[in-house]
């Protein structure tokens, strides 16, 4: 029941918003067939609702919509999985990354920063055209407020904050944008989530078919986050012990669960992005590709990274699939952090070793031999993986519904912890949030010092948030924060080189994806990243 009023609404708005949002005024002009205009259609609260249905559609879309997204990006730039696939060249967009081999054409930055404007976009066609005279629309354009700052979140931790700053419609005399001066997408992030807090509702406040829609402590939580990266580290305190005082989120009794189907919108869940498997899907009706791609409602990252069909054979004997494109196989370090920690529950819950598998009676595809698979080094995934009792047919790789998990309680009280200390705050709070989390995992609490607790917080991060996309942007953040040296960072994003052979050492460019080369070829004011 979930999913079902998610998908109901929102189809119909994404053609046309296309139409609202490409038209020139002359189109206005003339009667719209077979629809409304956008300042009479957002002017009822069903309309108003479908129309932040539509917001919420696209960011689903830009988080799995085909191969290129903002976690996989992330993911790929780190130091815990390689491109994998069957052979070299399978995946090329991964491996690009990974290698450190790329350019601004390259797929990610193209449909990223595609895919984020077109989310900010939908909310400010809402916001310029709704108005807010009812408690539910008011609530709605607090949702679009909300969804507009996380996808320039997206957009200025990823590419910069040279990028053009757009809170309204645009004419198109008015495309060619300057790029926003220092600070003013932080600015617009901070105002956009400060409003959004005085009017949603509380995570307990909507019913079970609403909690797809953003609350009062997602909301808390991801300005805490803002202030974070920009290293205001008091006011990032304030908002992450708003989000652990309201007793509205605690953590999830089992680690192992806690991206499975019984925790959606659970306890932990701060905010989700919800996806079905009962839409029936078949290789003739599924849309591979292209813009078309984001009519699909499956969650298509599990079928990408779930292991090769040509590789493993009787993956349900661990409860996953075996069907999948084999991306994103683990590299060994982030199992020798987890050994050295001593860490075993959450080693578990996060990938599983050759030698468990073949015992669970997982085998190898006929001919094959583990130095065969591109990209393999002795582990699988537990962790986001595609699992058999999470899918639907006719083709299980292809109606997929796990929920994105995109804000969650751990990574709260760890960024919390963070910022009580790296603002001189309250130490003792920070050390009660660190051992929270290694107590859910059966971990004593932290022997840390204070002068070693920020330490033990960067490494509580790596081993509680791993393949969750946090790893590389927590590296450059601390890195241009001092909180690390711009040296320790390349050595440790260097130090995989001997597992991915080809990666070339990290430069410092590559703090921030390029801006797409399309962009500056139909913009001349945008500039381009240094060093690409």
């Amino acid at each position: 029941m979930k999913k079902l009023k998610y998908t109901k609404y929102a189809f119909g708005l994404v053609l046309a918003f296309s139409a609202v949002i490409s038209c020139s005024d002359d189109f206005y002009t003339n009667e719209i067939k077979g629809g409304e205009s956008p300042e009479t259609f957002f002017q009822t609260d069903e309309g108003a609702y479908q129309g932040v249905l539509a917001g919420y559609l696209q960011l689903a879309s830009t988080y799995a919509e085909q191969w290129e997204t903002p976690w996989t990006y992330r993911i790929m730039m780190g130091d815990e999985v390689t491109a994998g696939g069957i052979t070299r060249g399978d995946k090329l967009s991964y491996e690009r990354l990974t290698e450190y081999d790329f350019d601004a054409n390259n797929n990610h930055s193209r449909l990223i920063f595609n895919n984020l404007y077109q989310g900010l976009g939908r909310s400010n066609v809402l916001l310029d055209n709704m108005t807010t005279d009812s408690p539910e629309r008011t609530r709605i354009a607090a949702e679009a407020k909300f969804l507009r700052a996380f996808n320039y979140f997206d957009l200025v931790t990823l590419f910069g904050e040279s990028i053009p700053l757009v809170t309204s419609e645009l004419s198109p005399d008015e495309y060619q944008q300057l790029p926003a001066e220092a600070g003013a997408v932080w600015s617009q992030i901070e105002s956009d989530l400060l409003e959004a807090i005085a009017d949603l509702p509380l995570k307990s406040a909507y019913s079970q078919e609403d909690k797809i829609r953003a609350n009062k402590g997602a909301a808390q939580a991801l300005l805490g986050k803002a202030y974070l990266y920009q290293e205001k580290y008091a006011l990032a305190a304030e908002q992450f012990e708003a989000v652990i005082s309201s007793g509205e989120f605690d953590l999830a009794t089992d680690y192992s669960r806690i991206w499975r189907k019984e925790e959606e919108f659970g306890i932990e869940s701060l905010f989700e992005l919800s996806y079905t498997e009962n839409k029936g899907t078949g290789l003739g009706n599924y849309r591979w590709g292209g813009g078309n791609a984001k009519f699909n409602t499956d969650q298509v990252l599990m079928l990408q990274f779930a292991p090769r069909t040509q590789s493993f054979d009787n993956m349900e004997a661990i409860g996953q699939v075996s069907d999948g494109f084999g991306c994103g196989y683990p590299l060994p370090g982030l199992y020798d952090a987890y050994l050295a920690e001593n860490d075993q529950v959450r080693r578990e819950g996060t990938m599983i070793t050759e030698a468990e598998f073949l015992a669970a009676g997982v085998t190898f595809d006929a001919g094959v031999q583990s130095e065969d698979i591109y990209g393999y080094h002795g582990f699988v995934r537990t962790k986001l993986a595609q699992y058999t009792d999470e899918a639907g047919g006719p083709i299980i790789t292809l109606n997929n519904g796990t929920n994105w998990r995109v804000l969650r309680f751990g990574d709260v009280l760890l960024m919390a912890a963070e910022a009580q200390v790296l603002s001189g705050g309250d130490l003792g709070k920070a050390r009660n949030y660190v051992n929270r989390v290694r107590s859910r995992v059966q971990l004593a609490n932290t022997t840390a010092t204070d002068a070693e607790l920020m330490n033990a917080i960067i490494n509580e991060r790596r081993l509680e948030l791993s393949y969750e996309g946090y790893r590389f942007p927590d590296l450059v953040r601390w890195s241009n924060a001092g909180v690390i040296s711009d040296a320790e960072l390349s050595s440790t994003l260097d130090a995989v080189i001997a597992q991915i052979p080809m990666r070339k050492p990290f430069e410092s460019k590559f703090k921030l994806a390029p801006i797409p080369q399309l962009e500056l070829n139909t913009n001349p004011n945008i500039k381009q990243n240094p060093g690409f």
